[in-house]
């Protein structure tokens, strides 16, 4: 098992000095391997430390081993869409400032603006995944404040940073989405920071942080949910959050607790395991593709086919593959290396995880090339459906048909930036000189 974490861990290194060569990247791709190897790595890493979970460690190693191969496949395929990194042409004049603040106002307009709007079909998913263009403001502000230095600026955008998991805690009791999103923002942070110790010390101390925050809220949890689920008021949700920051402890791998909460909810290594074993014993079958072609039937919109028997979450797929018994109103997450598994075994998750990496990794270069020359909307056009595919828990029906609906949303935001430049443009031109218009009106009545 020792063996297996270093492999994942020696892919994150191979990714971050792949992505820090030629540093035309985001980070999309490292937020991707990232979130992946949170899932798996720490339920591992709790039986090697703790020695307390020595029932299903045999299933978990197994889980491990497609995680190791996928991980390493992902980067392969990264550094496949960076082979050809095209030539970034000269860059031009662009307002930078103007647009991060346009992507964090517009992304949290359409997130908290615009909620009425998630019940109607094929435009809730366009206006979620669209919300998420706040993240790409937050990034490029937050990476432009630390290369200056600037304190300032630099509380600001991190004060920005943490208003969508913190809202997300108290009005939905969730930690997951919020802590997405932050290491989708911070993993900008990776590629741009000159020296590599300095990435890698940044990392760690950022991995060690969130370990210590989840192993909080997981002992919290069930206090946080039933107040916030139960329609509290907002001074006692808000309360319930102060207890679990009060009672606030770092992670400690010596601590029985904290290695519980990894096994418990960081193992995705098991179901991975579990499936694995079944279908080796013949107690059920591969799907050989129904879950990718699921998947594709995702992208027709539910507004032209109002039918569809495609739906987001995966606890079936999960409950027949594990032999477990889960509720099909939870939202189980059957996770990317599970899904490559159960369709074609070790194939599929070679050639997913690389077919993966190249994607993501091709999103990414793109959208950061876009960035560079100042081709602000077209790098929209990219962001937001990589964003979609940073989904490792999810299923590839929420990946396909979420970076679906990012694209709509990215053409409709490019349309708008377009619109805002143009207008501000025509602004500046009809008010930068009033005293040439009134040198204009002199003349004509001199003649």
């Amino acid at each position: 098992m020792t063996f297996l974490i270093f492999i994942c861990l020696a892919a994150f290194l191979w990714l971050l000095v792949l992505l820090r060569r030629d540093r035309v990247s985001l980070g999309l791709p490292i937020a991707y391997l990232y979130s992946l190897l949170l899932i798996h790595v720490p339920g591992a890493f709790a039986q090697i430390a703790g020695r307390h979970f020595p029932l299903h460690s045999d299933l978990i190693e197994i889980g491990m081993r497609f995680t190791a191969l996928g991980s390493m496949c992902f980067v392969a395929g990264v550094w496949l869409a960076h082979s050809s990194t095209p030539k970034i042409p000269i860059r031009q004049e662009a307002d930078r400032d103007q647009f991060w603040w346009f992507c964090l106002l517009g992304g949290w307009s359409l997130i908290y603006g615009l909620s009425p709007l998630y019940h109607i079909p094929s435009i809730s998913a366009a206006v979620e995944k669209g919300g998420g263009i706040w993240m790409l403001g937050v990034m490029l502000g937050l990476r432009a404040a630390c290369q200056r230095r600037d304190l300032k600026r630099i509380a600001i955008w991190l004060g920005a940073l943490v208003v969508y998991p913190i809202l997300m805690l108290l009005l939905g009791g969730f930690l997951s989405y919020g802590s997405a999103a932050i290491i989708i923002v911070c993993a900008a942070l990776t590629i741009s920071t000159r020296s590599y110790w300095r990435a890698v010390v940044g990392i760690t101390v950022f991995t060690f942080l969130s370990l210590s925050i989840f192993v909080n809220y997981f002992q919290h949890r069930s206090d946080i949910r039933d107040q916030v689920w139960g329609g509290a008021a907002l001074e006692a949700r808000i309360g319930s959050v102060v207890d679990m920051g009060r009672d606030f402890e770092f992670f400690d791998p010596s601590n029985r607790r904290h290695l519980i909460s990894l096994d418990q909810r960081l193992n995705q290594n098991y179901f991975v395991g579990l499936a694995a074993k079944r279908i080796e014993l013949g107690q059920v079958d591969y799907l050989r593709g129904d879950s990718v072609w699921q998947g594709l039937l995702s992208l027709v919109p539910r507004l032209l086919w109002p039918e569809k028997r495609v739906f987001a979450g995966s606890p079936q797929v999960v409950s027949k593959m594990t032999g477990l018994p889960l509720s099909p109103t939870s939202s189980f997450g059957v996770g990317n290396v599970m899904e490559f598994q159960i369709n074609f075994g070790i194939p599929g998750v070679v050639i997913g995880f690389l077919v993966l990496g190249w994607l993501i990794g091709t999103l990414d270069v793109k959208a950061a090339a876009a960035e560079v020359q100042g081709d602000l909307g077209v790098l929209v056009l990219f962001f937001l459906p990589a964003v979609a595919l940073i989904d490792p828990q999810g299923s590839l029906v929420e990946m396909f048909s979420g970076a679906a609906a990012a694209l709509v949303a990215a053409y409709g935001w490019k349309w708008v930036w377009k619109h805002w430049v143009a207008h501000r443009a025509s602004s500046r031109k009809r008010y930068s000189h009033p005293h040439e218009a009134v040198l204009k009106a002199s003349q004509l009545k001199i003649d």
